[in-house]
C-alpha cells in the first residue's frame, strides 16, 4: 500500500477488489482510489486518523462539509463534483450491501446532481396548485362512498402531512421517522431526530398545533399512538376503515415513505393537478417562499438543520432571477 492510501480503511480495498471483479477498467479503479484517498484525508483532518477509519464517520454532515470544501474552497467544476459524488455514493452503497453501514449518508441530503443545476418553476408548486390541493384535502369531492366514509378519519392525517411539507420544509425521511417522543403537544415543538441527518427542533404555529391535536384525536383510542416509541404518523386500513396496528411491534403501524408518496400521488390527482408531484416539490416551494419572504440563506440553513448553505445556492439564484426579471412564481 502506498503512502497515499495508507489511511484507507480495509473496506476501501474490499470495495476496489469488488469493482475489479465486476470488470471495471484499471483506469476507473485508479480514479476511484484517488478520489477515496482524498476524501479519507479530509476525514483524518476533521475527525482524526482513528475515527476516519470507522464507517460511523461517514455521516451526512461529513459528506456535506466535504462537498462544501470542494465547491467553495477548491472551486471544483460541476463535472468533477458529479464524479466525486458518484464515487462516494458507490462506496457507501457497497458498505450498506455488506452490512457495514446501517444507513445511507446521502438519503437525507440534496447532494445529487440537481443541487448544481438551475431550479425551474416546474419543480415548484404554484400558488393555485397549493390552494387546489388544500381545498381537496378538506373536501369529499371525487370520492367513492367507501372512501367518503373513511375520510373523517383520514383527512386530518393527510392535511397535517402536507402542512409539515409546505410550511416547515420537512423531508420525506424526516416525516416517516417521527415518533411520539419527538413531539410536545403542549408547546408544539417537534424534534427532528438525529438519525435523519439534519437534527433540529421546529415549533408549530397555533393553527398547525390544532391540526396535530385534531389528527391524533381522530384516531380511535384503541390504536392511537401513545408510547414514546409509537410512530406519530399511522398507516390506514381502507378495508376496515380504521388505522392499522402492528402486532409484531405491539404498536400502531408506521406510515412508510412509500405510503406517504402514494398519498401525495392520490391527493394531487383528486385535486386535479395533472402532473407528477413529490415531496421534493413541497420542499422546493417552501425554500423559495421563505427566501422571497426575506429569510436569509443563513437563517434558512439553521431552520432546515443544514450543515452548510451549499444546497441553498440554486434556490437563491432562482429567487434572485425572479427579482431581476420582475416576475413572480
Amino acid at each position: 500500500m502506498t503512502a497515499e492510501t495508507s489511511i484507507f480503511p480495509n473496506d476501501v480495498e474490499s470495495f476496489l477488489h469488488h469493482l475489479a471483479a465486476k470488470g471495471r477498467k484499471a483506469s476507473t479503479i485508479k480514479r476511484y482510489r484517488y478520489d477515496l484517498a482524498d476524501f479519507f484525508r479530509f476525514l483524518a483532518v476533521t475527525k482524526g486518523d482513528q475515527q476516519a477509519l470507522k464507517p460511523s464517520s461517514l455521516t451526512p454532515q461529513a459528506i456535506d462539509s466535504y462537498f462544501f470544501l470542494l465547491e467553495n474552497e477548491r472551486h471544483y467544476q460541476l463535472r468533477t463534483l458529479k464524479r466525486v459524488q458518484t464515487v462516494l455514493k458507490s462506496y457507501t452503497a457497497f458498505l450498506q450491501a455488506v452490512g457495514k453501514l446501517p444507513f445511507d449518508p446521502f438519503s437525507s441530503l440534496d447532494l445529487d446532481e440537481t443541487i448544481w443545476n438551475q431550479l425551474t418553476k416546474e419543480e415548484l408548486l404554484s400558488h393555485a396548485e397549493q390552494q387546489r390541493l388544500l381545498n381537496a384535502l378538506k373536501s369529499d369531492a371525487g370520492l367513492s362512498k367507501k372512501q367518503a366514509a373513511a375520510r373523517p378519519l383520514l383527512a386530518p392525517r393527510n392535511l397535517f402531512i402536507i402542512t409539515l411539507f409546505l410550511h416547515y420544509g420537512l423531508r420525506l425521511q424526516e416525516l416517516s421517522h417521527l415518533e411520539m417522543k419527538h413531539i410536545n403537544q403542549g408547546t408544539g415543538d417537534i424534534l427532528i431526530p438525529e438519525m435523519t441527518g439534519n437534527p433540529r427542533t421546529i415549533t408549530l404555529l397555533r393553527p398547525h398545533k390544532k391540526q396535530l391535536h385534531y389528527y391524533l384525536q381522530a384516531i380511535p383510542e384503541a390504536v392511537r399512538p401513545r408510547k414514546d416509541t409509537d410512530p406519530l404518523l399511522v398507516a390506514f386500513d381502507f378495508q376496515r376503515k380504521t388505522f392499522r396496528w402492528s402486532y409484531e411491534n405491539d404498536a400502531p403501524k408506521n406510515l412508510t415513505e412509500i405510503a406517504i408518496q402514494k398519498m401525495i400521488r392520490e391527493e394531487r390527482k383528486r385535486a386535479g393537478i395533472n402532473r407528477a408531484v413529490s415531496a421534493r416539490h413541497f420542499r422546493n416551494t417552501y425554500i423559495v417562499q421563505a427566501l422571497k419572504n426575506g429569510e436569509t440563506p443563513e437563517q434558512l440553513q439553521k431552520r432546515l438543520g443544514l450543515q452548510t448553505i451549499l444546497t441553498l445556492n440554486k434556490y437563491v439564484e432562482y429567487v434572485n432571477s425572479l427579482a431581476s426579471s420582475g416576475s413572480e412564481h
